[in-house]
Formats: C-alpha cells, structure tokens, sequence
C-alpha cells in the first residue's frame, strides 16, 4: 500500500529543494567552473571514503535507526546512504550555496593570538556569517545548506527515515558537523612562517 503522506512530503521536499537551487545568482557571479572545481577537489579526497564506513559502523552497530536492517546489508546500505549524504552536501555547499551567493564560504581561523574564547566565539558565528571577523554576510553554505541536504537525504533514505522528525534530526546532524569543522580548524590552524633569506655581503 502507497503511503501517500511519505510521497507528498517526498515532492514537497523536492520542490523546496528546486526552488532554493533556482534562486537568483548575484550579478558578477564567477564562472561555474571555479565552484565545480572547489566540488570535485573536495569530493576526491580521502575523507569522501573513509568519513561515511565510519559513519555506517556507527549506526549500523550502535544507533541502528529503523530501515536499514542488520549484518552486512545493513552496514551497505549505511554506507551508500553515508556516501550519498556526503557528497551531496558538498555539492550544496560548494557549489549550489556558493554559486548562489556568489562566494566560497571557507572557515578563516583568527590563529592562536587570539584568546580561546574569540576563536570558538569566531567558529560558532561562522554558523551565520561568511567571515565573522570583518563581514556580517550571511553564509549560505552552512545552515541553509544544512537543512537543504537533509531534505534531499529523503530521496535515498529508507521510508522510516522520510519523517519530518528524521529529516530535522539530520539537519541538526549536517549543522553540528559543520560546526565541529570549523572548529577543529580553528584548533589545528597554524600559521604560515615567513621564511627571509639574507644575504650578508662583506668583510667578516
């Protein structure tokens, strides 16, 4: 039998997802090719693979959320659904949210001259605005395409997870793992030595 509640909160996700993708690109914007670059770069990387088998363990021995079933179909199915998530989030956030706003919202850490207190304050606010140090611009790439990619993840999901209680959990999801990296930027940033050579010339 047709749950037809799941399939129109399936196309009305789907349309909301349509709508947002359309929105307006900024005059200027720049080429297409320049997010799909910063995409593919962030997509063939190890942590593409390794991030969602971490990820499909977890929930498939510990979490274990209702439609996946168990043993090692489960822990595929985790896998393709984890992979799935990941990628598209980068296309969201890379490209989509990145063509939209016409900006890639890389996280700038302050480094370590600044207190502990202004450098997780700076990561938090980074949640909302492109470079919180120097621009209040919102940034696009972190919660919209949060909630975004977990309206998409409805597509591939099992029928169990098409709830709109899923859907909000996985939001809180991608928004907490957004923050988290960001943080742990801010934590392991180093900055860069300027390296001077100098030449003495004369009598020594």
């Amino acid at each position: 039998m047709v749950d037809f509640t799941s399939e129109a909160r399936s196309i009305l996700w789907l349309l909301a997802l349509g709508i947002v993708t359309l929105l307006p690109v900024q005059s200027g914007a720049q080429s297409t090719s320049v997010y799909a670059h910063d995409f593919l770069r962030a997509s063939a990387s190890p942590e593409t693979l390794l991030a969602p088998a971490a990820t499909a363990a977890l929930s498939n021995y510990y979490f274990r959320p209702a439609g996946f079933g168990s043993g090692g179909e489960g822990l595929g199915l985790h896998y393709g659904v984890s992979l799935a998530d990941n990628v598209s989030g980068k296309f969201l956030r890379k490209y989509t949210f990145a063509l939209i706003s016409n900006r890639q919202d890389n996280y700038c850490p302050v480094g370590a001259a600044s207190p502990w207190k202004a450098r997780l304050r700076n990561a938090a606010l980074h949640s909302l605005f492109s470079v919180p140090q120097t621009s209040k611009a919102f940034n696009w790439s972190a919660l919209p395409a949060s909630i975004t990619a977990a309206a998409f993840s409805n597509i591939y999901q099992p029928s169990e997870q098409r709830s709109w209680t899923s859907t909000l959990q996985r939001f809180g999801t991608n928004a907490g793992g957004y923050l988290l990296g960001d943080m742990l930027a801010e934590v392991t940033f180093k900055p860069k030595q300027n390296l001077a050579v100098r030449f003495v010339i004369g009598v020594r």
